[in-house]
Order: structure tokens, then sequence, then C-alpha cells
């Protein structure tokens, strides 16, 4: 609808838009062409009376046509349009808006009715006269839907759950691109027990676009239910993925109806295992939040995790007297352990190749580093004491760098270090490496002779160093005035180094070798090779991966013979061979960094995949490199939920690799054989932006209850860019997988039946809104009619409109009246002779 109102307007041509002296002038040219006209006419021969009047008329009428055109006068019209804009009412059709606690002893969806009827004049007169949409949708469980679920009048209140969280989620989704909402009223008893989102922060998102959701509260918060029943909702775990041995919080969401104030025990199980068992108070009727902290497994893949609370007898836990039922006092999930989490102790001088090594692993997430800089044999300070704590570090692999073993041996006060490092990388796999320098390798014990195992006599530390050292000798050519370096040195993977994945730094191993010999190819002119190295000699039970070579010409990485001094030297240690050493006599391996520079970061890329890939064969994780996964938003949740799995193929350079081919199946429940693998569909893998990196996913949504695994594959490629050929004669592949459970949605909607003002007080309080009763309702609406409405900026249209651009057509037809008047005068004049 709009508002119009009438004005005149005129727009004269210059000079006669001149004030105050301009249609005056114009005027009074007017009169005079009249009568000089008239004049004219009246003294010729040939001019009769009725000549004379037509002649007349028509140049008068001429003239008209021309004054107007001079003065441009049109009749304007100021319309003030009114915007379409949208009024959202929700109406919560939940089991409990049956309970009978409104005036009259009526039911309060009864209420919620008959109030709509008295409310629905007020309605039709927004929709009639200020142009709004009203929309009103029913609401209850999970599958709320934006799009197909209005309300009726007539539909039962018979959901079995109360999904606030769902519904605001959903609906503003559906109309957060919408420019004018008028309003969003939530009706209901705000009995909230949906899982999927937070009805709070949901309602936070209204209010940030400034749209408050106004709530009505229906129903009585005295309300009481007969029925007792303790019940395990939810169960998260955080971190998720937990890298294996750490600190996991399990995180059970438990409602205690009827309960409020008990204190019972809580119970982990990871795999049917107890892990964790703790007294807890369930202090509110609903949500409380039980949290118990347990170590992880140290195998990685996928646990089920269980938390179960009840009272204890004879070591089991049992319901309470007086629940429901007891079935629901444990809930599962699942949680995938990892080996991604690598934690670091670097133990080094401040020097290039430290920072450098430093930041090449602190860019990525997976990499925890710590570092204690050892310059003297001064004894450490309390937070170095703390990162020397290996009983409680728990690290995955410690460096070695430009220290003495008296500057490591004194980095404890007692001395115990070397015994510590060890003990950890012989008997419990932890992974060490040594790095090169003036006063590395220097002042270590000699161990005692020939091969400890063979010998049978007590590990020395020295025994870890897979070389013979010669302390203090290092190789390098250096100008003796400039003090600059004379000659510089490749670093030439072997074949074992590549074959190891120690030295590979792309999963593609032709790849990998085109890289070293990119970097080894460079001339020495701006040294983009390391200047030296410490002279190293290899124990025989020791690898080579790498070697020095001070050739002009690139060395071909990947040679089966090590035609140099060693530059990396490695071995795996200790008991069941578990424990690996690497042994580095490079110093400035940040020199590579240079390579391309300033026009790309090849030699930084280099750099950084080595030092990654080097502590990752240290910390047994090579193989994560290039290996699939799929992770599930949710590890438990009601059949028929909406579920994403992120999936993705690992890439060497870190992240996901953008041109993996993934193919996704999810096995139902009880399937799980090779056959079931095959015969199932694949899943739409979709592309979608998160945390500003690109990712797929997988939308699903389980039909049955029980447990679902997911089996993401990729193809192997090999050098060459194509599908990688087993012995079998198959592609091969690489496979992830991972496990969801699906549980029935259980009602729970009639075990608490009291309204709750309070949790609609916050959704009103979250979104800028108000929190009111159902009785004010109408006098609400009354009020939002009487609001002062948006409106657009007044557009005026004119008619005639004078302007070129809008005359559409008005001002040719305009130019054919006036010709044709004067051809017409002119025309007669001629016929009749008074030319």
């Amino acid at each position: 609808m709009t508002d119009t109102s009438l004005f005149l307007s005129t727009r004269p041509a210059y000079p006669w838009s001149v004030y105050p002296i301009g249609l005056p002038a114009l005027g009074l040219v007017a009169l005079l062409l009249v009568v000089f006209t008239v004049w004219t006419y009246l003294g010729h021969p040939q001019a009769t009376r009725r000549r004379v009047v037509t002649v007349l008329v028509l140049r008068l009428l001429a003239l008209v046509v021309a004054l107007l055109t001079a003065v441009r006068p049109s009749v304007g019209f100021q319309e003030e349009p009114k915007i379409p804009s949208v009024l959202l009412v929700g109406v919560d059709l939940s089991e409990s808006m049956t309970v009978k606690d409104e005036v009259n002893n009526q039911a309060r969806v009864d209420a919620v009715r008959r109030t709509l009827d008295r409310c629905q004049p007020t309605l039709d007169e927004l929709a009639a006269d200020q142009n709004v949409n009203v929309v009103v949708y029913s609401f209850s469980t999970p599958d709320f839907s934006a799009d197909t679920s209005r309300y009726d009048p007539k539909a039962p209140a018979d959901g079995k759950r109360s999904d606030y969280g769902t519904y605001l989620n959903r609906t503003f989704e559906k109309w957060q691109g919408e420019r004018f909402v008028r309003g969003h009223l939530l009706i209901g008893d705000g009995v909230d027990n949906g899982a999927a989102f937070a009805a709070v922060g949901e309602a936070a998102r209204w209010g940030k676009r400034n749209w408050p959701v106004t709530t009505f509260t229906v129903g009585s918060a005295e309300t009481k239910s007969d029925a007792r029943d303790v019940a395990v909702a939810a169960v998260s775990c955080d971190p998720s993925p937990v890298p294996v041995k750490n600190d996991v919080t399990v995180t059970a969401k438990v409602h205690a109806y009827g309960f409020a104030g008990s204190r019972v025990k809580a119970r982990v199980f990871f795999n049917d295992k107890e892990e964790a068992t703790e007294e807890v108070l369930l202090a509110k009727d609903q949500d409380n939040e039980v949290k118990i902290t347990a170590k992880a497994p140290g195998t990685p893949g996928e646990v089920k995790v269980r938390v179960q609370v009840g009272r204890e007898v004879d070591g089991k836990l049992e319901p309470l007297p007086g629940e429901v039922s007891g079935l629901n006092n444990q809930s599962e999930t699942y949680l995938t352990v990892t080996k991604e989490g690598v934690r670091v102790l670097i133990l080094d001088r401040l020097r290039w190749e430290e920072t450098r090594l430093r930041d090449a692993l602190r860019a990525e997430k997976r990499f925890d580093v710590y570092e204690v800089i050892r310059q003297t044999t001064l004894p450490p300070t309390p937070d170095e004491r703390q990162w020397l704590d290996l009983d409680n570090q728990a690290y995955d692999v410690i460096v070695i760098g430009n220290i003495s073993y008296d500057q490591l041996k004194t980095a404890l006060p007692d001395g115990s270090l070397p015994g510590k490092i060890l003990d950890r990388v012989t008997n419990q796999g932890m992974g060490l490496m040594f790095l090169g320098g003036e006063a590395a390798y220097t002042g270590y014990p000699q161990p005692g002779a020939g091969d400890p195992e063979k010998e049978k006599r007590k590990l020395e530390f020295a025994d870890l160093l897979p070389v013979t050292p010669s302390p203090g000798e290092i190789v390098e050519t250096v100008n003796p005035t400039t003090r600059q370096p004379m000659k510089t040195y490749q670093t030439v993977p072997t074949a074992r180094g590549f074959d190891d994945r120690v030295t590979s730094i792309d999963r593609d191993p032709g790849q990998a070798r085109q890289l070293w010999d990119q970097l080894n190819g460079m001339t020495n002119r701006r040294f983009y090779r390391i200047t030296g190295y410490n002279k190293l000699a290899k124990k025989p039970a020791a690898a080579v991966y790498a070697f020095a070579s001070a050739a002009t010409e690139a060395v071909p990485a990947g040679g089966v013979k090590a035609d140099g001094d060693p530059l990396l030297v490695g071995y795996q240690f200790g008991t069941g061979k578990n424990g690996r050493v690497l042994a580095s006599a490079a110093f400035d391996t940040y020199l590579w960094e240079r390579l391309g520079q300033p026009q790309t970061n090849q030699g930084v890329e280099i750099h950084n995949r080595f030092w990654k890939q080097c502590v990752l064969w240290l910390a047994h994780q090579e193989e994560e490199e290039g290996q699939v996964y799929a992770r599930p938003d949710f590890r438990r949740l009601a059949v028929g939920g909406d579920q994403t799995i992120w999936v993705g193929l690992k890439s060497p350079a870190g992240g996901d690799d953008p041109t993996a081919e993934l193919e996704v199946k999810v096995l139902p429940p009880g399937q799980g054989t090779p056959e079931d693998e095959d015969k199932a569909p694949r899943q739409t893998v979709l592309k979608t932006t998160k945390d500003g990196k690109m990712q797929s996913k997988v939308l699903f949504k389980p039909a049955v209850a029980g447990e679902y695994t997911v089996v993401v594959t990729a193809p192997m490629k090999d050098k060459d860019g194509k599908p990688a050929i087993g012995q079998d004669g198959k592609p091969q592949k690489y496979r992830g997988t991972a496990r969801f459970l699906a549980y029935p949605d259980v009602s729970d909607e009639m075990i608490r039946v009291a309204a709750d003002p309070q949790f609609m007080e916050k959704i009103a309080a979250a979104s800028g809104g108000k929190a009111l009763r159902l009785e004010d309702l109408p006098d609400f609406l009354k009020e939002l009619k009487g609001q002062k409405l948006d409106t657009l900026k007044p557009k005026p249209r004119y008619l005639p409109d004078w302007r070129r651009n809008h005359s559409k057509g008005f001002l040719p037809g305009w130019l054919v009246v006036f010709t044709t008047l004067l051809g017409l005068e002119w025309g007669l004049r001629r016929l009749w002779g008074m030319v």
C-alpha cells in the first residue's frame, strides 16, 4: 500500500527561470505575441472573419504549446510506499503443551488456540493495511522445517520433544536474508529438551541482526509431575580427536527429575573398560554437567566412551530407588584417538638453526613444541625445570642441539636427565635426535666395548648415538680473512632414507626426489646449501639416510650407496626396537630457505617439510601423512537427526589435499564385512569452507538405531600421478573409518512438565526482546500495529514528466503536436492567400 499526495510543479527554462523577473517577462512576451498576431491577420485583404478566427486559433494554440514548453508545468504525485515485512510466530506443539494448568483447567495448547483466534483480526489488519506477511510455525521435534512446518489450529500437541534451539536455528537460516522482519514471537511453556542447538545461543544470533525475539509463556511453573528419573542425556569429549595418552575430559549432561540434590557415582568406560569413577552432586532437575578427566588410550583408533551414573552396590552401579527406568542411566559416544599430537622438547643454544627448526614445527598445530636454552652449565630456571620434568610432560621426541654432555647433564641439579632420556628411548619408545654444532657430540663418556645387547652389559647414554663422533672435528672451508665459507655441501638423501620415509618430503616419491635435486642443483653463489658439518662415523647397526657431497653439479637423490660423509644417520633402539634415534651432522640447514626467494618460498617449504618428517619418523607417525580421515560432528545423535561427517586426505604440506578423490560410504548397524562395504551406496561429497579452508563433508540422516560405520577411501598415486597398483594387481587405496551411534528418541516430555518462564526470559534477553505471558499477546499485537512503519524515501512522480530520460515518449509527442499546429496554420494561410 501507499499514501499519495498531489501538488503542482513548474520548471521554467532559462532565462524564464530567473527569479523574480523570469515568469513576468515570459507573460509580457506572450501578450505582445498575441497582440501582434491579431493585428497582423486583421489587416489582411483576404481575411474574412471565419478565416481569421481559424488561423488565429491555430496560431494561439501553437503559442500555448511553446509557452508550456518554456514553463514545463506538471502535476506531482508524492508516494510513500509501505515496505513489505515479515512477522514470525512460533507455537510449541510438544506433548507438555497438553498439561491442564491454564485458566478454567484448560490445556496449554487450548489456551494458545483461543488466544490466537482472538488475535486473528489484528493479524489480518497487519497483512492488509501494512503489507505484513504473517508466518505462523509449529515446532516440537528436531525434524522442524522452516519451509513446511506451518501451524495448523487442528493439529494435536503430541511432539515427543520441545526443541527450541532447532526452531530458532532453522528459522534464522531461512529468514536471515530478509530485509525487514517486523517481529518474532515465540509461544510455549519453555520446557526445552532439545540437544542439537543451544536455544539461548541461537536467540543471540537473532539479536545480532537487531531482530528481538518476544516470548509468551503459557502454563504454570508450579505444576509438578509424579515421575522421577535420572537420565544421561548426552556425552561429549574434549578434545576430540585426542592424541594418544593425552588427557581427555568426558562431559555428561545428566537430568535428575525428582532427584535434585542427590549424590551419585559417575563412571567412565573406554571400550567397556572402567577408566575413572567420581562421586558427583546432581544439584538441579535438569542439565547437570558432570566432568571427568581420564587418559586417552595409548593406541590410536575409534574408542567407545560410555558414562554411567547411579548408586554403587557391590562395586556395580544400580538405578536410584524410585526411578522410572534405569535404562537411560548411561549413554555412549565415540572418541577418535590419533597419533597426530607430537610433543617435542628442544635442548639447544640460541642460534639460527634452533630458531628456524622451532618455527618450522610450530607452524603446524599438531606439533606441541617446548624449548630449553642451555648456554652454560648453570642450573635451570623454574620454568625450564618444569619442561624438563619428563615424568609429567610425556614428550614424544627430544631434540638435543649444539650443547655438550656437561650442559645436558647439569640441566637437572641431580644430573639425572641423560638417564631419564635413556630410559624413555629404550623402554617407552620416545624419539631422540642429535644436531650438529661446535659443542655438539662433545664430552660424551665412552660406552663399554661391543654391542650392549650381545655383551649383556648395562646401557649407557652414549649407546643411544647411532654414530661415533669425532668431538670438535668440523668439516668446513672458511676464508681466513673474511671468515666466509669457501665451499658448500649438498644434502643427498639415500634410497634407505626414502624407504624408511625419513627424508620423504612429499607423499609422491618422484616429487620428493625432484625437490632434493632442485635444492642441490643450485650453485653456492648464494649459499643455498649447508656450509659445513660434524665429522661422524656410523655404527654398524645404523643406516645412513643422507650424506654430504661437495660436488658442483647435483648428485641425484635416492642412490643406493652413500658417496660421502654421513649427514643423517639413524636406527631403532631399545625394547622391541621401538625407540628411534637420529643424528644430524649439519648445523645450518636454515640456509635452504633462501632457495627461490624472493619470488617463491620453495626453500622454506623444503626446510619445513624435512624437519617435520624427521620428527614424525622419530614419533612413529611418518605413515600418518597420506591417510584419509572421517570425523562425524556428532558421535551420538537421535534417529533421523542431521549428521555432518567431515572427510579428507592429509597433505604432506599440512592440512587437507584439495585434489583428493574421496569415496565415502556409511554402513548401517549390523554391517561391516567387505561384501557389505562393496554393496553400500556412495555418499555425495560436498565442498565447503570451514575455518577459512576448503574442506569436504557428507550429510547423512540415520534411519534406525544402532552403530554406524563411516568408510572413506582415496586412491594412492605413483610418481606419475597414476593409480598405484599393488602386487595383487588391484589399485591401492588409503582407507579410514569412523563410527557413531544413533539412538531412539525416547520422550522425557512428561517427566518435567512445569512451565519454565526463566528459560523464556533467557531467550528474550539474549535477543534483546521482552518476556511476556500468553495473555499479553493481544495487546502486544495492537501495540505492534500502531508502531511507526519503516518506509522508503518518498519518490515523486510527475505528469507530464518533462525530463528527457523520464518522458517515456511524451516529449517527441509534444513536438509532433507543436509542428502539426504550425503546419496546419501555415497551410491554411497559403490556401487562402493570406501569406
